[in-house]
């Protein structure tokens, strides 16, 4: 493909032009095989702080496996992954959202009060369709996926998708596996 040819392009997206051309693991398959030991009752203080730790191993790992030094399935899968610990802490910042840049401190479990967003724990997608439009380095010849959640509030001045991603009532509720 052509896109690749410019080095601009290749420098800055190297390793997804790897993962795409199955030369490299993509990232999450590595994290799931950081060990992170964790207690689910720890204070998210705590678990920020081995999200530090595994963060730090997690590069080591990366670099090691683009130097070649090392390949995926030499890695044991963990009881616990920093993929684990990362969904536990997503699950915590529910409790206080701070998702956005507006960082609205609120309560999305309970779903008694809402945000900047109006969402509550579920995510709303709105439409996804197979997509032409993106730029060639993510879309390649065969076209992308491409999904509108609802919900939206960047207050883009000139949002082209207005219409379908801010209204908070559009969509379907979808799960975390549906949405994988």
């Amino acid at each position: 493909m052509w896109i690749w040819d410019d080095e601009r392009v290749k420098e800055r997206l190297n390793w997804y032009l790897a993962v795409s051309t199955n030369r490299l693991p993509a990232k999450n398959l590595i994290c799931r095989r950081i060990p992170a030991e964790f207690d689910p009752t720890d204070e998210e203080n705590e678990l920020w702080k081995i999200h530090q730790r595994c963060a730090e191993k997690f590069q080591e790992v990366l670099k090691a496996i683009r130097d070649e030094d090392l390949r995926l399935e030499e890695l044991e899968i963990p009881t616990q992954s920093l993929l684990d610990l990362k969904l536990e802490l997503v699950r915590r910042m529910l409790r206080h959202c701070n998702f956005c840049r507006w960082k609205c401190g609120v309560d999305r479990v309970l779903e008694k009060k809402v945000g900047t967003c109006q969402l509550g724990k579920d995510s709303r997608v709105s439409t996804y369709f197979h997509h032409m439009g993106e730029e060639i380095p993510i879309r390649g010849r065969r076209g992308s996926g491409t999904i509108f959640f609802t919900s939206c509030n960047l207050r883009c001045g000139f949002c082209q998708n207005g219409d379908i991603s801010k209204d908070k009532d559009n969509g379907i509720i979808v799960t975390p596996r549906q949405l994988a």
